[in-house]
C-alpha cells in the first residue's frame, strides 16, 4: 500500500469514530501540552534571565561578607550563618583602592546598599527598594546605561555631595512627563539634585529593575549607614565590585584577588576565608539546577501521561481490530498481504498519537502564551520543543499499535469473512 493509500484510510477510519479518537488521545494531548508550556516557559525564563545576568558579565564578581547560594534553609542554620557573618570584618573604602591596583583588575567600584525609604519631590513620593551608595565606575560594571544627565565624578565621592541617579521608574513615578535632571527630591531628612536618570532595564521575574536609586558611597556611608541595625551588618553590609580585564581568565583573576584580600585580612593558610567572592555563574549554575530539577519532574508527569494515552491507544485499536474483523477478512480474500494489514493498523496509531501530538503543541502554546501575558513570567517556544513533542507522540503510537497492528496481520482471513 502507497503512503497516500495509507494516509486516506487511516483518516477515514479516525473520522468514522471522532469523539472515541479524540477522548482516545486525550493522555498524549495532555502529555505533549505539558511539555511543550514548560519547556517553553522555562526556556523564555532562561532567555531573560541569562541576558539580565550576562549583564553584568563572565569576568564580574562581587567581594563581600556572604555567598549568595548559602543564604537559605532551616531557620536554625539561618541564624548559625546570620551570627557567623555578622561578626566578619566589613570591606572598607581602604580595600577598594588596594583591589584596584591588582594587575588583573579593570575597574572596581564600591556598593554600600542603603535600607529602602522613601523619595519625594513636590507633592509625590515612591518608595524606592533598591538604593545603593557607589561611585563612576559602577555605571560601567552593572550593565546601567545613562539616558540623560552625568556619571559621578570624583568630586561628588570626596565631598559626600547629595547628588542622585535615579531609575527609569522612579524618574516617571515621581517626576511624570517632567524632565527630572537638575530637580531636587527629598530621601529622609535631606535633599538631593538629581543629575541623571538610568535607561530602562525592565523587570526580572517580577522584580522591577528600574526601582533603583545610586548616590555617592561617602554620601550613603555619611547619612544612612547604621552599624547598630543588625541588618547593615549582614544584608546591607559594604560590599566591592570588581571587573578584570579581558584577558585575564576567570580563575586567575579570583586566585589574585583572593590572595591580597587574605593578605590584608591576616588569614593564616589552615584558616578558611572570612568573605566570599561572588559572581554571575554561580547564580546561573544554581539556576540551572532549580530549572533542571523543575525539568526532570515535567518530564516524569509527561511521560506518565504519554503510557497512559499509548496503553488507551492500545486498548482502542485492539477494538478497532475486533470491529473490522471481516473487513480484514475481505482485504485478504481479494490479494492484500500480511504486511499491508500490519501496515494499515500501525500506521492508523502512529496517526492517531501524532494528531494528538499536534493538539498538545498546539495547546502547549496556548497555555504558554497565557503564562506569559498574564504573569511576570516569560514564554518561548523553542523549535526543538515541538519536534520532540511530535517525535515522541509518534513513538508512543508506533510502540503501542505494534501489538493491534500483528494480531491483525496474523487472522485466518476464512475465520475472519465468518465473523459477524
Amino acid at each position: 500500500m502507497s503512503f497516500t493509500t495509507l494516509l486516506k484510510t487511516a483518516y477515514l477510519g479516525l473520522k468514522a469514530n471522532k469523539l472515541r479518537s479524540i477522548l482516545t488521545t486525550l493522555g498524549i494531548i495532555i502529555g505533549v501540552g505539558t511539555v511543550i508550556s514548560m519547556v517553553s516557559i522555562i526556556d523564555g525564563m532562561n532567555r531573560y534571565v541569562y541576558s539580565v545576568l550576562g549583564d553584568l558579565g563572565t569576568k564580574t564578581v562581587y567581594v563581600q561578607k556572604w555567598e549568595w547560594i548559602i543564604m537559605g534553609g532551616s531557620q536554625a542554620k539561618m541564624r548559625k550563618l546570620w551570627r557567623e557573618v555578622e561578626r566578619r570584618r566589613d570591606f572598607t573604602l581602604d580595600d577598594v583602592k588596594a583591589i584596584e591596583k591588582l594587575s588583573v583588575v579593570e575597574r572596581v567600584a564600591p556598593v554600600q546598599p542603603v535600607l529602602s525609604g522613601k523619595l519625594k519631590y513636590k507633592s509625590r513620593s515612591v518608595e524606592c527598594s533598591n538604593i545603593v551608595g557607589t561611585d563612576k565606575e559602577y555605571i560601567y560594571i552593572s550593565g546601567f546605561e545613562i539616558d540623560r544627565g552625568r556619571n559621578f565624578t570624583d568630586q561628588d565621592v570626596s565631598r559626600s555631595r547629595r547628588v542622585v541617579i535615579l531609575g527609569s521608574y522612579i524618574a516617571k513615578t515621581l517626576f511624570e512627563n517632567e524632565d527630572p535632571v537638575g530637580k531636587y527630591i527629598t530621601f529622609g531628612n535631606h535633599k538631593f539634585t538629581v543629575i541623571a536618570v538610568l535607561k530602562e532595564k525592565g523587570e526580572l521575574l517580577g522584580n522591577n529593575l528600574d526601582d533603583i536609586i545610586l548616590i555617592p558611597v561617602t554620601t550613603a556611608l555619611k547619612y544612612y549607614y547604621n552599624p547598630r541595625v543588625r541588618a547593615y551588618r549582614v544584608w546591607y553590609s559594604f560590599r566591592i565590585l570588581v571587573k578584570f580585564k579581558d584577558n585575564v581568565p576567570m580563575n586567575k583573576g579570583l586566585e589574585a584577588l583572593e590572595e591580597l584580600i587574605r593578605i590584608r585580612r591576616g588569614r593564616r593558610f589552615d584558616q578558611d576565608n572570612d568573605f566570599a567572592l561572588n559572581t554571575s555563574e554561580m547564580l546561573l549554575s544554581a539556576y540551572k539546577k532549580l530549572t533542571s530539577g523543575i525539568f526532570i519532574a515535567m518530564i516524569g508527569i509527561a511521560s506518565l501521561a504519554l503510557i497512559v494515552g499509548g496503553i488507551g491507544i492500545m486498548n482502542i485499536m485492539l477494538v478497532s481490530v475486533t470491529e473490522r474483523t471481516r473487513e480484514i477478512g475481505i482485504r485478504m480474500a481479494v490479494g492484500a498481504k500480511r504486511k499491508d494489514i500490519l501496515y494499515q493498523f500501525l500506521f492508523e496509531s502512529i496517526f492517531l498519537t501524532s494528531l494528538g501530538g499536534l493538539i498538545g503543541v498546539l495547546l502547549g502554546f496556548t497555555i504558554a502564551k497565557v503564562v506569559d501575558l498574564t504573569t511576570p513570567l516569560p514564554a518561548s517556544m523553542p523549535l526543538w520543543s515541538v519536534l520532540v513533542g511530535l517525535g515522541f507522540s509518534s513513538l508512543v503510537g508506533l510502540f503501542f499499535g505494534i501489538y493491534p497492528a500483528n494480531k491483525a496481520s496474523k487472522m485466518d482471513p476464512i475465520e475472519a469473512l465468518r465473523y459477524e
